[in-house]
């Protein structure tokens, strides 16, 4: 364990490798802490879906200008991702099981299709493309569906990538780029040294304490744990997801589906197999026991599933598990640093998968960068909870 570093970042998901690599690159020294394995919690549990159109978490009962320009400011940033995605294979040099095939958002009621409307309008502004397809020429475009749909929007920048691959890539190419990586090393307590000397922060582990420059807390679903060490508050939430997978059906299913007014995720893998999430409630349990499942989340979400997709009803469920989901109360990124604690930097972004390398990208130029403050937007502040 090196006794001095100039930058220690908490957290060996998505987020921290991304940002470890990032940094990497720019020549920065840099230490990768992780308590268990790497991409072992929320980054390597989820179904590895790009969400570029708007969804339904996203959605409030509110309509108003500030909040049309709230949607627009996230599909802006969802679109940076799309492009980052497109050209990450060739970034790191590795198959990252990344497909565009594009992605529907489909409606059952007259109600969520004038949604599907209302969005597109904002997306088109946001230059995202999507339509919106109903009747006879929605059912031409995806006959498997249910002719029951009232319509669908379809994007055809959205699609998957591997979750079990991503972040660990990003690792080793820190890695190969001089980043300390520890695992199995959790950090016990920050302690602030002062904004006067070289070494700000003291960082105690299991192996030892490790002084630094920079921090930055990008725990996932703990970050709101590791800011509390040094006395920050974030706007946070945590909550269980539910996930299932069948066996392999004769493939047919390209796109991945997605539901406006429900929460429902659904796409069929490169194996044939049907992976069926989109955020119904798993149990909380206390770390390092792993999420469990509740049998009315699988039967929920299998129904809805069914409801869209009729031939779900010949294909048998196998196997289910519990991912992490982290979430700030107003939904945007917490990116940046800390202006009541100079040097400890968050990053944290609520669709973690879809965002993180994006996010990662966007606070590592911003720590390399003579101008910092203009790079992060001022709705993402770390300080914005206090």
């Amino acid at each position: 364990m090196p006794h001095e570093v100039d930058v220690v970042v908490i957290g060996g998901g998505l987020l921290g490798s991304a940002l470890s690599y990032y940094l990497s690159i720019q020549g920065v020294e840099v230490l990768l802490l992780e308590r268990g394995e790497l991409n072992r919690e929320a980054s390597g549990t989820n179904a590895g879906s790009f969400h570029f159109q708007i969804a339904l978490h996203q959605l409030t009962a509110n309509s108003s200008e500030a909040e049309e320009a709230r949607l627009f400011g996230e599909v802006k940033l969802q679109l940076d991702a799309a492009r980052l995605w497109a050209e990450l294979e060739k970034e790191l040099s590795a198959d990252l099981g990344v497909h565009t095939t594009g992605g529907l958002m489909v409606a059952e009621t007259k109600e969520e299709l004038q949604v599907l409307r209302d969005k597109q309008r904002i997306e088109e502004m946001a230059g995202l493309e999507t339509h919106v397809l109903t009747g006879s020429e929605m059912l031409d475009f995806a006959p498997y569906l249910s002719n029951s749909l009232s319509g669908i929007a379809y994007c055809p920048q959205e699609g998957h990538a591997n979750p079990l691959i991503v972040g660990p890539i990003y690792a080793a190419r820190a890695y190969e780029n001089g980043a300390q990586v520890r695992t199995h090393c959790p950090v016990e307590s920050i302690e602030i040294m002062g904004t006067s000397v070289p070494h700000r922060f003291a960082v105690r582990t299991p192996s030892g304490i490790i002084r630094c420059r920079r921090i930055v807390d990008a725990a996932g679903a703990w970050t709101s744990e590791v800011s509390s060490m040094v006395g920050l508050r974030l706007p946070m939430g945590l909550e269980g997801l539910h996930v299932n997978v069948t066996e392999p059906h004769e493939h047919f299913l390209n796109p991945m589906v997605q539901h406006i007014g429900k929460r429902l995720t659904l796409k069929q893998t490169s194996n044939d197999t049907f992976i069926i999430g989109g955020g119904w409630p798993a149990r909380r349990e206390n770390y390092p026991t792993r999420y469990s499942n509740y049998w009315d989340s699988a039967a929920g979400n299998i129904a809805i599933a069914v409801r869209v997709l009729p031939i779900l009803k010949e294909v048998k469920l196998v196997r289910t598990w519990a991912g992490i989901w982290a979430y700030t109360k107003d939904f945007a990124p917490i990116v940046g640093e800390s202006a009541i604690i100079p040097g400890f930097h968050v990053a944290m972004a609520p669709t973690g998968f879809t965002l993180g390398p994006m996010v990662a990208k966007l606070l590592a130029e911003s720590m390399t960068s003579r101008s910092p403050n203009r790079l992060i937007p001022a709705a993402y502040s770390t300080d914005r909870g206090m």
